[in-house]
């Protein structure tokens, strides 16, 4: 697909601090949709487990929902699997015995 040169010369001017948020949305659901895929689930699914409406659902899996830390957890819980893993390098490094 040829790309298109008007939405190329947009994307370089989005300012890096929306693009890094927009990247980790998608990263976000990218990992959403490859839990259910393994655990051969639908959206309908995630819908029913959490109490929400799949259209609710679908919106958030469109990439640009701005997820809550309690919406994470609501999803690791009832999907059992972890969403974002959370390492700080020099926190790990004090904490750990010499």
């Amino acid at each position: 697909m040829k790309k298109s040169s008007i939405i190329e010369e947009r994307r370089r001017k989005v300012n890096p601090e929306v693009r890094r948020m927009v990247d980790l949305s998608f990263k976000i659901v990218d990992r959403i949709h490859e839990i259910l895929k393994d655990k051969g689930l639908k959206q309908k699914d995630l819908a029913l487990r959490l109490g929400k409406n799949e259209s609710e659902i679908s919106k958030w899996m469109r990439g640009t929902h701005n997820f809550t830390i309690d919406t994470l957890i609501s999803i690791e819980d009832v999907l059992g699997e972890p969403i974002i893993e959370v390492c700080h390098p020099k926190i790990v490094k004090e904490t750990l015995p010499a």
